[in-house]
């Protein structure tokens, strides 16, 4: 029997959003093998910070309230690399984005004669918005958390062939034959964007913002209802525009937004200091006697670290340590992980019975840090990517078959995760 602890990451509470990753990992993990015992360590419920300040002292509060991961997105510059996360990023930020990228460098009338692939893909959207999607749009709207703004995302695409934006307008109505493809596929995403976007505002935290598959077939099958196959993602636009044009179009000060999300972050790990040796006790009587693989996320994986580091007689109930998106390097790199010091020039070596460690970072996601260049022993690090953007990256781990692929491996051998070279 092998036994699994999950100890969850900041901001967490013990929600629909929270049951949901235990169902996930449950799957995964009794998939593999069936007499696996998933247990949890709720801690943030007892032990977190107040979730729901105002935020009223931060600059901006009154010009323009946003949130952060758990309640709306944050204008962030797109990560550099991946132009599909680069691209959502724009997207969930503002919808229509790629379509006003795409009309930035047309010159046309909004008044000319509607063309004839602009007639064929405005029929389709005026189609979508009167029938019920059908399957297997319709599955993939329910599991994708958006079932129920899907519709109005719809009708405001349909009202985008009238926008009283003449750039836009002008770019829908005079769609060429070459340009039906690029525009049905952006047309696609902002609907599915919008969609997420009208959740989000509603108070729910749908799938999409962290399962990166499930999101892009959705995109795929509303394409499918516009009249096409695979589209192609914005056409060529995205290798001959230039990025500062997509950064002027979209990215804008935020300072309230943004100071409101690490506030959010910084709130639980300052409590987590504060009531740290209770929550450790309260982390000790939960593993108990029985070996407990530990897989914890973000704060989680501090926890964690600094449970092993400072009690050492636990080191030997816990054959495995697995984190996800965690600071447990930074903080030792800043000297703020438990008693153990700011970090030398040399890594800090592990004691020997401390367990195999296996760290699990995304390079987009921002609050994800690499344990191995820090401590020396048992230590891997392996990047991962859900494809999805900063802050959506740091809850998409679960969502991740190769994080999963990663977590089995080292659950089956914890020896296999060996000494990285430096």
């Amino acid at each position: 029997m092998t036994r699994v602890l999950f100890i969850h990451g900041t901001m967490t509470r013990y929600d629909a959003n929270y049951v949901r990753t235990q169902a996930i990992m449950r799957e995964r993990l009794q998939g593999w093998r069936a007499d696996c015992v998933v247990d949890a360590f709720p801690w943030g419920e007892y032990w977190g910070a107040e979730l729901n300040p105002r935020f009223a002292a931060i600059p901006g509060y009154d010009e323009r309230v946003t949130a952060g991961v758990l309640g709306g997105p944050i204008a962030e510059e797109p990560p550099a690399g991946d132009p599909v996360v680069a691209l959502w990023a724009l997207l969930y930020d503002d919808p229509t984005i790629e379509l006003r990228v795409l009309a930035a460098g047309i010159t046309r009338s909004a008044t000319a004669r509607q063309s004839d692939a602009s007639v064929i893909l405005a029929r389709a959207v005026h189609l979508l918005a009167q029938q019920p999607p059908q399957v297997p749009l319709a599955e993939l709207l329910a599991e994708g958390g958006i079932a129920a703004t899907f519709d109005a995302a719809v009708q405001r695409a349909a009202a985008l062939f009238q926008s009283p934006d003449p750039q836009i307008k002008a770019a829908l109505l005079g769609i060429t034959d070459q340009e039906l493809e690029p525009y049905r596929s952006a047309l696609a995403r902002a609907i599915v964007a919008a969609a997420m976007r009208a959740a989000l505002a509603a108070g729910s935290y749908p799938e999409l913002f962290v399962d990166s598959s499930l999101r892009d077939h959705t995109v795929a099958a509303v394409e499918q209802a516009l009249g096409a196959g695979t589209g192609v993602l914005g056409g060529s636009w995205m290798t001959v525009v230039p990025a500062s044009l997509v950064t002027n179009l979209v990215l804008r000060p935020n300072r309230f937004g943004l100071t409101k999300y690490a506030l959010a972050f910084l709130g639980d790990i300052f409590t987590y200091q504060a009531k740290r040796e209770r929550i450790q006790q309260a982390m000790i009587g939960q593993i108990g006697a029985t070996p407990t693989v530990l897989l914890a996320h973000s704060l989680g994986g501090i926890a964690c670290a600094d449970l092993l580091l400072s009690h050492p007689a636990i080191r030997a109930q816990v054959p495995l340590l697995i984190t996800a998106g965690s600071q447990a390097g930074m903080l030792h790199e800043i000297g703020a992980l438990g008693t153990l010091g700011a970090a030398g020039v040399e890594p800090t070596q592990l004691a020997p019975d401390f367990p195999p460690w296996l760290n699990l970072y995304d390079r987009n996601d921002m609050l994800s840090f690499r344990a191995a260049p820090i401590f020396a022993g048992t230590v891997r690090d392996v990047d991962v990517s859900g494809l999805q953007p900063f802050p959506h990256a740091h809850s998409a781990y679960w969502r991740n078959d190769t994080v999963w692929r990663h977590i089995l491996a080292a659950i089956v051998a914890p020896g296999n995760v060996m000494y990285q070279l430096r």
